[in-house]
C-alpha cells in the first residue's frame, strides 16, 4: 500500500509498505478520506514530539477492509476513529480521566495513522458512521470531538459573552459550539477575512480583525467595558494566550484550547490573575466526546462542509502542510481523499 511516512522532522516520503494484518481485536479500516490538520504540521516540523519513522494522519474515516478474531464489526462497515485510544487499564483511566491514560499512543503520533491506504486500528477506537453522514465529513468527528471537550472546559453560559481567539477550522467549530449556547455575545478575533465571514455565518454577534483592530479595544466595547465571562484560544501563540488574560472579566475564565509549541513560554502578572480572580483551564486532546461529536455531525447541528477548501490525493500531502502553514487566501482545510 502507498503510505506517508515521516522519518524525521522535515523528512516526509511516500512510501510502499505491506498492508498489515489485524490480529484479536483489531479492524483494518480502508482510508477514505484523512483532514491535515496543525499538529501533522506541528510534528512535520519537529515542534511536537512524536515516534519517527511513523505514518502520519489523525483525523480519518473509511470503510472496515478485514477484522481480527473476537471482532463485532464486519467488512463494509464505514467507520471513524477516535486516535486517542486510552489503554482502560491505568490510573487515570480508573478514575475516569482518560485524557491522561498513561499507555495511549495516538494514531499519526506515536503509531501509524491515516495517511496510508489502509490502518490498523483497535475495534474499541473505531465508531460507526450514521448513514447519513458521508465518510468525508465523519473525518472530522475527531476535530469536533476535541471542540466539545473544548466546550465543555468552557462552560459557556446562557446570556454571557465569550471570546474565541483563532479563525482556523478549530477556531471556527468552537466558535458553532459557543454560539449554540444562548450566549448574549459571542465576539470571534482573527485575521482572514474569509474566514471571520464564516464565523459570522456560524453566529459570531461580533468579528476583530485582529491585523488591523484593536481587539482589547473592541473586546471592551462590545462587552460595556467588562470583559468577556470566557475567552477561549483556539491557536498556538503565546501572545494570543497572554492576550486572552486582558480580555476577560474579573471573575472569567480562560481555555487554553490551542496547541503551542512543546517548550514555548507565555508570560502574565500572577496579580492579576490573583486580584481579577481569573480561572485558567486547559483542554486536552477528546476524552469521551467522540460520541457527541459524531452525534453532532449526524445531526448538522455542527457545520464542517465549508471548511473543505481543497481536496488533494496522497501525492499532494507536503503541498496540504505547505497549505496549513501558509494559508493562502481562500484556504481553509485540506482533506487527503483516495
Amino acid at each position: 500500500m502507498r503510505a506517508a511516512i515521516l522519518s524525521k522532522p522535515y523528512e516526509l516520503s511516500l512510501r510502499q509498505v505491506p498492508i498489515p494484518k489485524p490480529a484479536s481485536g483489531q479492524v483494518l479500516v480502508k482510508v477514505s478520506a484523512c483532514g491535515v490538520c496543525g499538529t501533522d504540521v506541528n510534528l512535520y516540523t519537529g515542534k511536537y514530539t512524536g515516534r519517527w519513522p511513523v505514518i502520519i494522519g489523525h483525523e480519518f474515516a473509511g470503510e472496515v477492509a478485514e477484522v481480527g478474531p473476537g471482532v463485532a464489526l464486519k467488512p463494509g462497515a464505514k467507520v471513524t476513529v477516535d486516535p486517542n485510544e486510552s489503554c482502560g487499564a491505568c490510573y487515570w483511566c480508573h478514575s475516569g480521566q482518560p485524557t491522561f491514560c498513561e499507555n495511549m499512543p495516538a494514531y499519526g503520533v506515536l503509531r501509524d495513522g491515516g495517511f496510508a491506504e489502509y490502518v490498523l486500528v483497535g475495534e474499541r477506537g473505531a465508531y460507526p458512521v450514521p448513514e447519513a453522514l458521508s465518510l468525508e465529513l465523519a473525518s472530522f468527528a475527531e476535530p469536533v470531538s476535541c471542540a466539545v471537550h473544548g466546550a465543555d472546559q468552557a462552560g459557556y453560559k446562557a446570556g454571557g459573552t465569550a471570546v474565541v481567539i483563532g479563525d482556523g477550522p478549530m477556531g471556527l467549530l468552537q466558535a458553532q459550539l459557543a454560539a449554540q449556547s444562548a450566549l448574549s455575545r459571542l465576539i470571534v478575533v482573527g485575521h482572514h477575512q474569509g474566514k471571520l465571514a464564516l464565523a459570522r455565518r456560524f453566529g459570531a454577534d461580533v468579528t476583530v480583525d485582529s491585523g488591523s483592530e484593536d481587539v482589547r479595544a473592541a473586546v471592551l466595547d462590545a462587552t460595556d467595558g467588562l470583559g468577556a465571562d470566557v475567552v477561549v484560544v483556539a491557536v498556538g501563540k503565546p501572545a494570543a494566550m497572554e492576550q486572552a488574560l486582558t480580555l476577560a472579566k474579573k471573575g472569567g475564565r480562560v481555555v487554553i484550547f490551542g496547541f503551542a509549541a512543546e517548550g514555548e513560554q507565555a508570560q502574565f502578572s500572577p496579580f492579576a490573575v490573583l486580584s481579577r480572580e481569573l480561572t485558567i483551564a486547559g483542554s486536552w486532546v477528546n476524552p469521551c466526546t467522540f460520541s457527541r461529536a459524531l452525534s453532532l455531525l449526524a445531526a448538522g447541528k455542527v457545520e464542517v462542509a465549508p471548511f473543505i477548501t481543497h481536496r488533494l490525493p496522497l501525492e499532494g500531502l507536503a503541498e496540504a502542510i505547505a497549505m496549513v502553514q501558509n494559508k493562502p487566501e481562500g484556504f481553509v482545510k485540506a482533506l487527503i481523499v483516495f
